[in-house]
């Protein structure tokens, strides 16, 4: 049997993983701007679903589904099917939409996109709800390539359609790196970031760019 903490090391540094944390961390960093700059602006659009996720009333009767059994090349809507997930970042808001980075069960990371949010909606979703080492069912999964850069993720237009695990299940005081709980060593500049220990710090800056986002 793998060990699975081995196994989340190995995931660490996969170049997609690496590069969909940076990408995140790239936006963030623009919404950071943006607050400290009247006249940055960033104008965000969507282009309509190819095809339509419904959403189902209760979990049972859904089969369980990983990202690596999605097809990564295909705009599809997995019926009947349930993802389980983990989100790993720091929840962007941009109007009409939020942006979250998720983990599933064999550590392996996509980008994830909700749709249809209103502002202040936004704000208590990315502030109080979809935060950092909460746990989440997404139900009936769209995974859509997206019209402009031809990238995978995982897209919710219903908002129904995500579950959140019971509080149990959550991950407190995730390392920023490895994920893992009970990280209680804090980036020493912006205080935001947690970590297990000097070494996750320092991969933390070296793979996904820490400093993107690191503001005193």
């Amino acid at each position: 049997m793998t060990n699975p903490i081995n196994n989340r090391k190995q995931h660490l540094t996969d170049s997609h993983r690496i590069e969909v944390i940076k990408n995140h961390r790239q936006w963030e960093k623009t919404t950071l701007d943006e607050k400290h700059n009247a006249f940055y602006k960033t104008i965000s659009t969507t282009v309509k679903p190819r095809v339509k996720q419904q959403s189902d009333k209760l979990l049972i009767g859904l089969k369980p589904i990983t990202l690596r059994e999605m097809n990564s090349r295909k705009d599809h809507v997995y019926t009947g099917c349930v993802l389980s997930v983990t989100i790993i970042e720091e929840t962007l808001s941009w109007i009409p939409s939020i942006h979250l980075v998720i983990e599933d069960e064999n550590f392996d990371c996509e980008r994830m996109l909700i749709y249809g949010i209103s502002k202040e909606e936004g704000e208590y979703l990315i502030s109080k709800l979809y935060t950092i080492g909460k746990k989440i069912h997404i139900i009936n999964p769209y995974l859509r390539i997206g019209a402009n850069d031809m990238k995978p993720s995982i897209r919710v237009d219903d908002i129904s359609s995500i579950v959140m695990q019971s509080k149990s299940e959550w991950i407190l005081n995730m390392c920023r790196y490895c994920c893992e709980a009970g990280a209680l060593k804090s980036c020493g500049k912006c205080k935001q970031a947690n970590y297990c220990s000097k070494e996750c710090q320092t991969m933390d800056w070296k793979l996904y760019n820490h400093k993107l986002i690191c503001k005193s």
